[in-house]
């Protein structure tokens, strides 16, 4: 019987993998095939490199200022960020040149962008594949390939338990790294997910001083950051303060009153009396994050209905940002624990002693 493991997507969530295949491996369970969205095929690529360990030390290691550097935040065509080092280390330490040079057989899912349709890679060079499967809408720009433009695989395949099937495997576990993101969920845990979305606006805000230092000469040697990997940001900044400027004197006057008995059919009303934006008014960030998490949890729960893995691993990942890539330890034994939490039922399929 062959063994597939579904990598499902969630940008810096997906630490969580390490410690799942982690906790799988200590179980006595040999996974044949892999299949991989977004990080899921970040994390997936070094596995099948056996190059796990490496990847789960270096990611361990990461400062938040290191993380910065490496997704090279700025304005650019296609995205606020190139990540241009992110893939460049996973090419150069973590993972294998071709697909056809792995341990095992990997599958990786992207979208092309137009078309809407899922791509799907088994051979030739893996980083580009990769690359294309972590392309975050807004985040980093699309991939050119072959005359198409790709985009993350999470657009529409966040957990690609039909891609391990295609590759042969039998018996298919996998991870829903959205588990906690469903909307209902996020309704329960209010304050949690506001708190998500303060780090990661935290996160791009603390670009501007960055920048401040880099042209500053305060700048420490040993952070392995350089001004070209940030080249936008002193154009983020000084349109970041503008932007600013423009709302404190902006004002506007919606009033929205939601009737409870019918959630399917909301109706605005607008009163005469105005109303400044205060602080709690998403970001544009705080935007994009939290609409992606809320599209990538619905498309998640459609595929899986259609297509359920035998084994569903879900990590509970409310208290992690997209962006807190530095906290790779926590969310590292957050997987390890996801995978208690269902040993007896996999021993139980399973049939192990």
């Amino acid at each position: 019987m062959k063994i597939g493991l579904a990598l499902g997507s969630g940008a810096a969530r997906g630490w969580a993998h390490i410690g799942i295949i982690q906790a799988l491996e200590e179980l006595g369970i040999e996974v044949d095939v892999v299949a991989g969205c977004s990080i899921g095929a970040y994390v997936g690529a070094a596995y099948a490199s056996n190059k796990l360990e490496p990847l789960a030390q270096w990611a361990s290691s990461l400062s938040e200022w290191q993380v910065l550097g490496l997704m090279g935040v700025g304005f650019r065509k296609g995205g606020l960020a190139s990540g241009i080092k992110v893939f460049k280390a996973l090419e150069e330490n973590f993972c294998e040149r071709e697909f056809e040079q792995l341990s095992k057989p990997l599958g990786v899912v992207a979208t092309d962008l137009y078309s809407g349709k899922e791509v799907s890679f088994t051979q030739g060079p893996l980083a580009e594949a990769v690359r294309a499967s972590c392309a975050i809408p807004a985040l980093f720009p699309p991939i050119a390939f072959k005359g198409r433009w790709l985009v993350d695989g999470a657009v529409v395949n966040p957990v690609p338990v039909n891609l391990c099937r295609q590759l042969g495997a039998d018996f298919v576990f996998a991870v829903n790294l959205s588990a906690d993101f469903r909307p209902e969920i996020q309704a329960q845990y209010q304050l949690e997910h506001e708190n998500n979305q303060k780090r990661t606006n935290d996160f791009f805000n603390k670009s501007h001083s960055f920048m401040q230092r880099i042209f500053s000469g305060r700048f420490k040697k040993d952070s392995e950051i350089d001004e070209e990997d940030l080249e936008s940001l002193e154009d983020l900044e000084n349109m970041s303060l503008h932007e600013n400027d423009e709302l404190e004197n902006e004002e506007v006057s919606p009033s929205l009153e939601i009737d409870k008995e019918k959630p399917e059919n909301i109706e605005t009303e607008f009163t005469t009396s105005k109303m400044k934006l205060t602080d709690n008014t998403p970001s544009m960030l705080g935007v994009m994050s939290n609409s992606l998490d809320i599209l990538q949890a619905r498309v998640t729960r459609s595929r899986l209905a259609g297509d359920p893995p035998d084994i569903l691993i879900e990590p509970q990942l409310r208290d992690f940002g997209i962006m807190e890539f530095h906290r790779a330890a926590e969310l590292i034994e957050e997987g390890r624990q996801s995978v208690k939490r269902v040993a007896a039922q996999i021993k139980y399929q399973l049939r192990l002693d």
